[in-house]
């Protein structure tokens, strides 16, 4: 009786295939997600068709030969805007860089050179230029490509009136920049105004003579050399230049300086209308001292830009300077024809 009851009290395990089996199975507790696994994403990289990809080879602007020319030759930035413009023997150039190669003692570089600035250079994509000088606004096309005293150059095809005025040896000074399709190829002469840029009254004129001379006495006592060695080698020179510079109708440039430009010091003085004298200032990066050469209007604002020869030590170039009426500083606005002495 009590070995029946002791069986009894025992529960049975449920069958495996019993309801009550099938349920826990069903809901055992879902997976951590430590414990899941993510499915892995198929990444599509964009615009891949499937095909296969083929380098695309690309036909090079230069030759060997060319190549290794192109590298003795320094050339503008493509993104220059404005271009130093000059006469030179009887040709108008625009200096577009330089050239480090012996171009005279070896004359079969030259004609490569010129291939090279055509397809390479700064102007490469340009056929004609606007050019505002001291002669007038012209639109002139680019017929060719040189070098002239280390410089790559572009030669530029003028008008009938510039060429006149190049077989006379006019000192010729301008800017260019790259003409657009609404300008016209006929040379036109500085816009007139309020201000005669080749005109002042004799008493104004008499009176900048006055300002430059007094600027020499005074560079000449006041401004010397800290070292004895350079008091004999130093020398002044004085320019004053007439324009529209705004309210002033002149500019006085007085610099002392060694010949090899190892000392130097620079004063500038505008004078206006009246004859009343106000200082101004020359900023042109490298360059240290100037002499003057003329006044025009580069940029058709009205307001005349200086051309000058910039010195400094071993080097020079030909600079236009913009003024900077509320400033009163002169500033470079465009700048070529750089040479340098060993």
């Amino acid at each position: 009786m009590l070995l029946v009851l002791a069986c009894s009290g025992e529960r049975p395990e449920a069958h495996a295939d019993t309801p009550r089996a099938v349920a826990r199975a069903t809901t055992a507790p879902a997976p951590t997600s430590s414990q899941a696994t993510r499915p892995t994403a198929l990444v599509v990289q964009q615009g891949d068709t499937g095909s296969a990809h083929r380098p695309v080879v690309r036909t090079p602007v230069l030759t060997d030969e060319e190549q290794r020319v192109a590298d003795g030759i320094v050339f503008a930035p493509r993104t220059a805007e404005r271009f130093l413009v000059a006469a030179r023997n009887k040709r108008l150039l625009l200096d577009i860089g330089r050239v480090d190669l012996a171009v005279k003692q070896s004359p079969e570089l030259l004609p490569i050179v010129k291939r090279v600035s055509a397809r390479v250079g700064p102007l490469a994509h340009a056929a004609q230029m606007r050019v505002a000088g001291s002669w007038g606004q012209e639109t002139d096309s680019i017929v060719g490509y040189d070098v002239w005293n280390g410089r790559a150059v572009a030669v530029l095809g003028v008008s009938p009136h510039t060429d006149s005025l190049l077989k006379r040896n006019a000192p010729l000074v301008g800017v260019a920049t790259r003409a657009s399709a609404s300008d016209t190829t006929a040379a036109t002469a500085p816009a007139g105004g309020a201000c005669v840029r080749d005109s002042i009254p004799a008493a104004l004129q008499a009176r900048v003579v006055v300002v430059r001379d007094s600027l020499v006495r005074w560079v000449t006592d006041s401004l010397k050399p800290i070292f004895p060695r350079l008091l004999k080698q130093t020398a002044v020179r004085g320019d004053a230049t007439t324009g529209c510079f705004g309210s002033w109708r002149a500019v006085v440039i007085v610099t002392t300086r060694t010949p090899s430009l190892e000392w130097n010091e620079e004063r500038a003085l505008l004078v206006d209308a009246k004859g009343a004298v106000t200082v101004a200032r020359l900023r042109d990066l490298r360059l240290r001292a100037h002499e003057s050469l003329m006044a025009f209007d580069a940029d058709g604002d009205g307001v005349d830009e200086l051309a000058a020869r910039g010195l400094a030590t071993r080097m020079g170039a030909q600079s236009v300077l913009k003024l900077d009426p509320a400033a009163k500083r002169f500033s470079r606005f465009a700048s070529g024809f750089a040479w340098e002495s060993q």
